[in-house]
């Protein structure tokens, strides 16, 4: 994929400003969160400033394996993060929601936001509250969509499915086979 021929630029001189954006899409809405400085509206969701927010998102991965990360946001009264404002996740609905984690970037000069990419995305597992009455904060585990390819459904890979959508198609003949023999293969 190509960037936009400013980024580009910045990205080659090292200059680029980045910051990292998280939408989570809950049973009572959609809600955005980025570690900017105000409010930013992309792709028709606010980004509220939290610049305590962090996530490690998994490296890729060979094959279809989920993965887990965890989005950390702390208390800090100075931000106007109390601990009972992170109490109140408790009245959403997140089991099994969507979380995206992307990158926007920004040119340093004009702040003009120049492009924004998806990193990875995924689900709510779980969410933990942590720490004591001082240090408080909420850890949300998130499972990567990778969870979808484990998932049934109606389709499957295999010779009978493939009659149904192609008679007479071979392409999947042995399909059956190869996920329960093992083939000695020597180089």
């Amino acid at each position: 994929m190509a960037f936009p021929t400013r980024l580009q630029e910045l990205l080659d001189e090292g200059r680029a400003v980045i910051r990292g954006m998280i939408r989570y899409q809950f049973g009572g809405g959609t809600y955005g969160l980025w570690n900017g400085n105000y409010e930013l509206t992309y792709d028709g969701v606010i980004y509220v400033p939290n610049q305590l927010i962090s996530a490690e998102p998994p490296e890729g991965a060979m094959g279809m394996e989920a993965a887990d990360f965890v989005i950390s946001m702390p208390a800090r009264s100075d931000f106007g993060i109390t601990p009972d404002k992170l109490a109140e996740i408790e009245s959403e609905d997140y089991k099994g929601r969507p979380v995206l984690v992307r990158e926007a970037y920004f040119d340093p000069d004009t702040r003009e936001l120049l492009h924004v990419e998806d990193l990875t995305d995924g689900y709510i597992d779980f969410i933990d509250h942590v720490g004591e009455d001082g240090e408080r904060r909420l850890d949300a585990q998130i499972v990567t969509s990778a969870l979808d390819d484990h998932r049934d459904g109606y389709r499957s890979a295999s010779n009978e499915d493939q009659q149904l959508v192609s008679a007479g198609d071979r392409g999947f003949e042995y399909a059956s086979k190869v996920k329960t023999e093992s083939f000695d293969i020597k180089f």
